[in-house]
């Protein structure tokens, strides 16, 4: 045996159930106006035994270095491509800029589809095969489709990614390259093709294709790898992360992380999680409202494509509330503003990353960031999954 994994858990009212393909979420508390995802549950008192002072990572590189709190019993049903161990870099002019003691880019373009949704992708196609499925579908705005389909040709499964007129087109170059079958619908109507796909057809469904986001189940737990690499290279806990959110499966997973070193007594304290969506958004009026997790608003179009929800998840508001987080809702152009501050840092993020930096610059404007603070960013994708984005240049021919 591999993983430690026990059991899956209710994030709202901690039901448990088999460690099973879930993934609409748990049926003990929804409603019509209301429901919760799932997330897995190790057996942390044995692996705190069994491990006793040694790292939590095995030797080797990558993501699948942390197997023992991965929800993946079966190694060879492990599907890579070389993500994680990205880098963490310190950028000291952003420290000054906001204030802080410190500041790090957790650089996840350097992943193989350059993009924090590769540590999805490869748990998600992973529990795909060891569930036996033959099909997978992801209901997608990019990133995550071109990830689920890399890993899927990857694994030998067939594809199918959903999506709604506005996909860049690096990212419909990358699906059809990778051999995945691209159809283009309205932004709605992709979860009643998809919820057809799956009940009628059988396909594994690789992202959340519910009204109210539940996400499939063991997914987001790639990203807690992002919190263990942290840990691993800082040798201590930050007092902020701060994460582009949508959905809130990358928000949910690296608090989760942080979370579970806790319990391992590998850390004794998480970092405060900030959500940074775009302007309007509805994780902001949620997390304020306890008696209304779940918020709808209209659909707006935003430069940051891949963020812009019109409702949000319970496991955000989760993640939030349990780290006494910040929300913060950039514009398009405090968002594009940012854009072009990280590049003269040296990193170019597509724009939807780029809304990490702008909501801190709004945070410290407002003072709501402890002075002195070390703070992680990180940079969700590379700019290059976005050129449609960037404004004209100017070029000049030299003399």
């Amino acid at each position: 045996m591999n993983s430690y994994l026990s059991h899956l858990t209710c994030v709202y009212c901690g039901t448990r159930y088999p460690a099973q393909p879930m993934s609409d979420g748990c049926p003990a508390c929804r409603s019509e106006s209301f429901a919760s995802g799932l997330t897995p549950v190790y057996d942390y008192e044995r692996l705190k035994t069994d491990l006793s002072h040694t790292p939590l990572a095995e030797p080797g590189d990558g993501l699948w270095r942390y197997r023992r709190l991965l929800p993946v019993d079966n190694r060879s049903a492990e599907v890579s491509l070389g993500e994680g161990g990205t880098p963490l870099v310190a950028v000291p002019d952003l420290a000054d800029e906001l204030g802080a003691e410190q500041v790090w880019i957790k650089d996840e373009s350097r992943n193989p589809t350059w993009t924090f949704k590769d540590r999805n992708a490869a748990v998600t196609i992973s529990k795909a095969v060891e569930f036996g499925a033959g099909t997978v579908v992801v209901s997608t705005s990019g990133n995550h489709g071109v990830a689920i389909a890399a890993y899927a040709v990857r694994a030998g499964l067939e594809c199918v990614v959903l999506s709604y007129p506005g996909l860049p087109e690096s990212a419909r170059s990358l699906i059809r390259a990778f051999g995945a079958r691209l159809v283009i619908t309205d932004p709605d109507q992709r979860w009643e093709v998809m919820a057809e796909g799956i009940h009628e057809h059988g396909w594994y469904p690789a992202s959340n294709y519910t009204d109210i986001p539940t996400n499939g189940a063991y997914g987001h737990e790639g990203y807690k790898t992002i919190a263990y690499e942290i840990a691993d290279t800082l040798g201590t806990t930050p007092d902020v992360v701060c994460m582009p959110t949508s959905y809130g499966e990358g928000l949910f997973g690296i608090w989760k992380g942080f979370d579970e070193l806790i319990r391992l007594g590998r850390a004794d304290r998480g970092p405060r999680m900030v959500a940074c969506e775009p302007a309007g958004g509805p994780l902001g009026v949620a997390a304020d409202t306890p008696d209304r997790p779940i918020v709808r608003v209209p659909r707006t179009t935003t430069v940051a494509r891949g963020i812009g929800g019109s409702v949000n998840s319970y496991i955000s508001v989760a993640a939030l509330t349990a780290s006494g987080g910040l929300v913060a809702q950039p514009n398009d152009a405090q968002i594009m503003a940012a854009q072009h501050r990280l590049s003269a840092a040296g990193f170019f993020v597509e724009p939807a990353s780029a809304a990490g930096l702008a909501g801190l610059r709004i945070l410290a404007a407002q003072r709501r960031l402890p002075p002195g603070s070390r703070i992680v960013v990180v940079n969700t994708s590379s700019g290059l999954k976005n050129l449609e984005s960037l404004e004209p240049v100017d070029v000049c021919s030299a003399r």
